[in-house]
């Protein structure tokens, strides 16, 4: 389980530096470079912006969503069933996905709109298709095949576009160091011990908390909390950071590589979270006007060159926290369904509308680096529901997963696109 983008938190729909052909001008990443911020804006925060002091975290609210739906759809809609990757992908996530209905009981239901569907149900609906993609055929072939055998549910916004709004996610590298010393002053955490994973039974409105000394059950402590030492003294210390902007950057993309001093390394995994809301900093500085839109790699760059008593102030706009566990070097990342994610293929969804361990279509631009800039380009894959996501909202909202390694990185922190998402159940 992840928080994502991820990242896609708070991008505008084209970074200035991108022309209407989706060219990017790298001259535009530039900006978060240094803490100067770019011509015609403020070197001081503008009124309505945070200040020098912390401001409540609910002055800050993310924009109201809209209503979204799922519906079931004519199979005539689907887009022709191309493919921009490798079919072995495809098979890796339908493999993951039977696995984890073969992990559950033949009682586990699942709903898309109005329709619940039982792991049965799911399992064949997995093989049939494994036996689709193991047999390959032509596109119009297999979209033929698809329109005959499966009914086609489409998960999107209620405004009649049938648009999705598409972001990115990766594995994270932040440099770290195994003690703290003076340049490393911002860990990365370990679970705590009183840390509770809620439900709704239990009455809450948040998924993680504590119960205080009172016996009530409340979130567990806020960034800005754990940033004033509410942690200190437990023992939870996996790793020191420089810059509480790049945990939160880790925190975000839910799992991550911990980079040492002498290039050795540590894998991190999700271990829980906070129960605070997940609030975009971004978002909230482009709002207010102090900065203009950038992709979420220059963005953490920009905070990471501010002062250190500011980017503390401003990573603590976001009270959500991240605990981790140590992985070991040659695990993956992994999902929200205990398994693997597949590079380019698993996406992250909000399990309250989109279940999890589905198989779909998803059609979209995509950045693709090309020397120093950025080209879009139209695309259209097969993808799993895999992951999930605090900034994940409803079904017209998915984070793609991309992997690791630079390119990742900077492909994954540019991608804001509308899209189509269309999911499968057999017939």
């Amino acid at each position: 389980m992840r928080l994502p983008l991820a990242a896609l938190l708070g991008l505008c729909t084209l970074a200035p530096g991108y022309t209407a052909q989706g060219l990017y001008w790298p001259e535009a990443s530039a900006l978060a470079e240094s803490a100067v911020p770019p011509p015609g804006l403020p070197a001081v925060a503008p009124e309505g912006c945070p200040g020098n002091s912390l401001r409540p975290s609910d002055t800050y609210p993310d924009s109201p969503q809209a209503v979204r739906e799922v519906s079931e759809i004519g199979s005539e809609a689907l887009p022709l069933a191309a493919d921009d990757l490798d079919r072995a992908g495809i098979i890796e996530v339908l493999k993951t996905d039977l696995d984890y209905w073969n992990s559950l009981p033949d009682s586990a239901k699942v709903q898309l709109g109005p329709d619940t569907f039982d792991a049965p149900r799911l399992r064949r609906t997995i093989t049939a298709l494994l036996e689709i993609f193991n047999a390959p055929m032509p596109a119009e072939e297999l979209l033929k095949t698809l329109k005959n055998r499966f009914r086609v549910y489409r998960a999107s916004a209620d405004d009649g576009t049938g648009k999705t709004v598409i972001t990115g996610y990766y594995e994270a590298e932040i440099k770290v160091s195994k003690t703290r010393d003076e340049k490393h002053n911002y860990a990365v955490h370990l679970k705590p011990a009183d840390l509770v994973k809620t439900g709704p039974e239990m009455g809450v409105d948040f998924d993680y908390g504590r119960y205080n000394a009172a016996g009530n059950l409340v979130r567990h402590y806020s960034r800005q909390e754990i940033h004033a030492g509410a942690l200190d003294g437990s023992g939870l210390e996996l790793v020191w950071a420089e810059h509480p902007s790049h945990i939160m950057l880790l925190q975000i993309q839910g799992s991550g590589i911990l980079r040492l001093p002498d290039g050795d390394y540590l894998r991190a995994g999700f271990d829980g979270a906070n129960g605070w809301p997940f609030r975009s900093v971004q978002k909230i500085l482009m709002d207010c006007g102090e900065l203009p839109g950038m992709s979420f790699k220059s963005f953490i760059s920009y905070l990471s060159a501010l002062p250190a008593a500011r980017e503390e102030l401003l990573t603590d706009l976001n009270p959500r926290y991240i605990f981790f566990q140590a992985r070991p070097k040659d695990s993956p990342p992994y999902g929200a369904i205990s398994r693997p994610l597949t590079p380019g293929r698993s996406i992250a969804i909000d399990p309250g509308h989109i279940p999890l361990g589905l198989f779909g279509l998803l059609k979209s631009k995509k950045p693709v680096a090309q020397g120093d800039g950025l080209l879009f380009r139209d695309f259209t894959r097969f993808i799993a529901t895999h992951d999930t996501g605090s900034a994940i909202r409803g079904p017209g909202r998915l984070d793609l997963y991309w992997g690791s390694g630079g390119i990742a990185e900077t492909e994954a922190s540019s991608m804001k696109a509308p899209g189509e998402l269309y999911l499968f159940i057999l017939k």
